[in-house]
């Protein structure tokens, strides 16, 4: 009855503060902008997907989603804009321009994802582009970079709360085997005492 729902709700509670572990996939969304039309969200393959603590460079080609929608070549007079998400809209990133339509074209996009313990903290988001009028034609792919650093900060603060919580736990079982000790041993005395009259 009760127990059974106590260690029911503990499991859950577990469960739910375990996060990530090194190596599982992140999810990540991504939509496009094109002529004036934005795309809905959709879901990155999972072999796009960032995997939690593991640094790696992917290439993608940012164009194909949009030649599949449109049936046709890209016009390289116009722009195109993609975003991204990770973890149910948690992370947002702005809009990145792939290529402004005037010859400047996206080369890598950096995403720096920083960790406390297995949680996820921040997302941040660098880009870097081809030389203006490098290349004749958009790209076939372009580099997304994932790296990983842990919070320090956090993670020494989430040291400290363990180990004060431990040490809270510690004190209050010394303190109740001590006075289980002092009223076994008063209670032996009582006893004798009136064993005694």
């Amino acid at each position: 009855g009760m127990w059974r729902n106590a260690i029911l709700a503990a499991a859950l509670v577990i469960t739910l503060s375990v996060g990530y572990r090194h190596g599982d996939h992140v999810t990540i969304l991504k939509r496009s902008q094109y002529q004036g039309m934005r795309t809905g969200w959709s879901e990155l393959e999972g072999r796009y997907a960032p995997h939690f603590g593991v640094d790696r460079t992917l290439h993608i080609d940012p164009m194909f989603e949009l030649q599949k929608k449109t049936a046709g070549q890209y016009k390289t007079h116009d722009s195109f804009k993609v975003a991204f998400s990770f973890v149910n809209d948690r992370f947002l990133s702005p809009w990145l321009t792939v290529t402004d339509g005037r010859g400047h074209y996206l080369k890598t996009i950096y995403f720096t994802f920083t960790y406390s313990g297995h949680h996820l903290k921040t997302v941040k988001v660098d880009t870097d582009y081809h030389p203006k009028d490098a290349l004749k034609v958009p790209p076939n792919r372009i580099h997304i970079v994932h790296h990983w650093e842990a919070d320090k900060g956090e993670d020494t603060q989430t040291g400290f709360t363990m180990l004060t919580m431990l040490t809270s736990l510690g004190s209050w079982a010394a303190i109740t085997l001590m006075f289980r000790k002092f009223i076994t041993n008063n209670g032996d005395h009582l006893a004798k005492g009136s064993s005694n009259n």
